[in-house]
């Protein structure tokens, strides 16, 4: 009972932030007047399908409860479904097409604006902590490195030569979970003079991350007032673009390639829901639509930020791409797309059973 509740959970937390993914496209879509044969949620074969007398769109939900799309008519594969160019996505205007292709990136993100600003309005917040240790775990690489309580870390130089000077604690998190098990030079300010000191994170399988043995500081609790709250919800949405940038730009780089998880791993964390309730589930929503939307600003073709980029080509050099060099580009976008998932379920198989 248990699994199909959890199941259901996965199903429902990626339905819901793939719904409002599409949804985005299909309202800019409609708004510029391009034809829309299908919504669907979901990949493969259909199990619902319902098109209303006098619509033009039908909306599906398929097999595989990953993705979703919108046919429109003029896609690459899609064709013109007999219907004029000027309602195809290709004969609309360039800067119409490029807000067509971000529409769903900024569903995903005001649906993750809203959760934040009503999560602070109901919870309030905690003041991230600084970097300052509270604490520090017996054997772990903090103590073997000398670090000591009420050391400030202001700085990690990591082996690459990228240096992150963490402004709070979960920054600081955030970074060590990055590069995993490579050394790391610690600056850390101690009574005025700065001390340098090397570690190397360990793995923690209960937590199952990388960690390097010290605890936070406690942070202030304090509520938030209507306005406060709206400003919490773009701090916080601005928080994680930025991790999740950070983590990219070092996945760019060969970093933190074991940690990348994919359907396996999301369906593990909602697995969660059933016993860390309502909060995590909202919480949960949030910071997968984030991700969500960030992942797909990334220009590979195919994906939105891929598609944005050729609309902006073409709206530079002023003239359509070849049909034959876009249909090109497209097809290395999904060999890559399909070398990446093949990659994120071997890493989520290798968790699993290791």
């Amino acid at each position: 009972m248990q699994i199909l509740l959890n199941i259901f959970y996965f199903v429902l937390v990626m339905g819901l932030i793939v719904f409002i993914h599409e949804l985005g496209h299909l309202m800019a879509a409609k708004v510029f007047g391009v034809y829309c044969n299908e919504f669907a949620i979901g990949m493969g074969p259909k199990i619902f399908e319902y098109k209303k007398e006098g619509w033009e769109t039908s909306f599906s939900i398929r097999a595989l409860p990953l993705g979703g799309f919108v046919s429109m008519a003029g896609e690459p594969g899609e064709g013109d479904f007999g219907v004029d160019r000027e309602r195809t996505i290709v004969g609309i205007k360039p800067w119409k097409r490029l807000i067509v292709m971000l529409a769903g990136i900024f569903m995903n993100l005001v649906l993750a604006f809203v959760i934040f600003t009503g999560l602070s309005m109901h919870l309030g917040t905690v003041d991230a902590p600084k970097p300052i240790v509270a604490g520090i775990a017996e054997g772990s690489p903090a103590e073997k490195a000398g670090l000591r309580i009420n050391d400030e870390i202001i700085k990690l130089t990591f082996d690459d030569g990228k240096v992150v000077k963490p402004h709070d604690f979960n920054q600081l998190v955030t970074s060590i979970m990055v590069y995993e098990d490579h050394e790391v030079t610690v600056t850390v300010m101690r009574d005025g003079n700065e001390v340098d000191t090397k570690l190397k994170p360990e793995f923690n399988k209960e937590e199952e991350r990388y960690l390097i043995g010290v605890q936070a500081i406690s942070g202030e609790h304090r509520d938030l007032n209507f306005f406060e709250s709206l400003g919490m919800g773009f701090t916080m949405l601005g928080t994680i673009i930025q991790q999740l940038g950070f983590v990219l730009s070092r996945l760019v780089h060969g970093v933190g390639l074991n940690s990348v998880g994919g359907p396996i791993g999301i369906y593990q964390v909602t697995s969660q829901i059933s016993s860390q309730g309502f909060i995590f589930f909202l919480s949960l929503i949030a910071q997968l639509s984030v991700s969500l939307a960030v992942i797909n600003l990334v220009p590979i073709p195919v994906m939105d930020g891929g598609r944005a980029l050729l609309t902006l080509i073409e709206m530079i050099i002023r003239r359509p791409i070849p049909e034959k060099i876009e249909n090109g580009i497209m097809s290395i976008g999904v060999a890559m797309i399909m070398a990446l998932f093949v990659f994120i379920m071997f890493n989520d198989i290798r968790k699993l059973i290791g």
